[in-house]
């Protein structure tokens, strides 16, 4: 008896959670595949990813991330058929636990303008796809374990606004594409392994109100153009390599508020790389701990820092006389002026 009762349960479950023709059940819910063009995460379920999903092929909003404390998570690996779904254009898949790579073909998900896999496990490279994504105007890739190279790609995003790529093990260089997203406001690259130099293009992102760059491995000069940000609001540049003299133009950013050292959002930061004195007035009281253990005494007239004087010097100063800007270290006779008489005594300088 009590056998019979147990079996007419699981029929009645079973009869409960068929779903009509042209629908799918996804988490005890039917969704009809023709009219579902929004998808959320259920409040009380934890679950693999459904591959099922894949099947509401007008699927506009898929939305699976975890409000912070809740335990609604989705774990394993993002179904590859996920790029099947050309009408996204709204793809959050943060918060989660999912382990997994970035599938290969997310370019074909040519329709979606925020793109969200914040804090997860996932591995693997940044696939070269993710340039067909022309319509992007967010994407957070954070807090995952990322490897490989920023593609060259990236810069095909030109309608981005927000780009984060904070708490990864992504190396390489900063590609000069990046000099393409003209629209962007936010860029954080922080904490990964980036090497080379900070590409004289990322003058081009006049539009960026945070720049964070600490805790990598870049090299060389900060470049000049880096005096073209007039609206940000941080630069964080902190914990790198970077040497040479810090360029004066880092002066027309008067948004910023320089500190020596620390972790407060309100402030900016240079400390803790190997720029050379002597330092731009606006930031000599804030330029923080650095190492000049490698810094050569450069002699009066190598204004672009190559250990040499020749006729690259006096291009750069003429450069800056066209340009009408200043630079202190440009100014070798010390009258606050960037004028003709530099050049002339910069190629006295020369011939002696």
């Amino acid at each position: 008896m009590l056998f019979r009762y147990f079996y007419i349960l699981l029929l009645l479950n079973f009869i409960f959670l068929q779903c009509p023709d042209g629908e799918i059940e996804i988490w005890d819910v039917c969704y009809s595949i023709e009219n579902t063009t929004t998808l959320y995460n259920p409040n009380d379920t934890s679950s693999g990813f459904p591959a099922s999903i894949c099947d509401l092929t007008n699927l506009e909003v898929l939305d699976l991330e975890v409000i912070w404390g809740e335990e609604n998570y989705i774990f394993g690996e993002i179904p590859s058929c996920i790029t099947s779904l050309e009408n996204l254009t709204y793809l959050n898949l943060g918060w989660n636990a999912l382990y997994s790579e970035i599938p290969f073909d997310i370019g074909n998900l040519e329709n979606l303008t925020f793109l969200n896999l914040l804090s997860n496990q996932i591995y693997g490279s940044i696939p070269e796809s993710i340039g067909n994504l022309t319509n992007l105007e967010y994407l957070n890739l954070g807090f995952n374990d990322i490897s490989g190279e920023i593609p060259s790609t990236i810069g095909q995003l030109v309608l981005l606004e927000e780009f984060y790529l904070t708490n990864n093990q992504i190396s390489g260089s900063l590609p000069r594409s990046i000099g393409n997203l003209v629209n962007l406001e936010m860029l954080s690259i922080y904490d990964n392994q980036i090497n080379g130099a900070i590409p004289e293009s990322i003058g081009n992102l006049v539009n960026l109100v945070s720049f964070n760059a600490g805790i990598n491995q870049l090299e060389f000069n900060i470049p000049s153009s880096i005096g073209n940000l007039i609206n940000l609001e941080r630069l964080w540049i902190n914990y790198n390599n970077l040497s040479g003299h810090v360029p004066y133009s880092i002066c027309n950013l008067d948004l910023l508020t320089w500190a020596p050292g620390g972790f407060n959002g309100e402030h900016s930061y240079l400390h803790d790389n190997n720029l050379c004195p002597p330092y731009p007035s606006c930031i000599e009281e804030d330029i923080g701990q650095q190492d000049v253990l490698g810094c050569m005494d450069l002699q009066i007239g190598d204004v672009n820092y190559d250990q040499e004087m020749n006729v690259l010097d006096i291009i750069f100063i003429i450069g800056i006389i066209l340009n009408e800007q200043y630079d202190e270290i440009a100014d070798i006779n010390s009258d606050q002026i960037i004028n003709i008489l530099d050049v002339i005594q910069l190629v006295n300088i020369i011939l002696n």
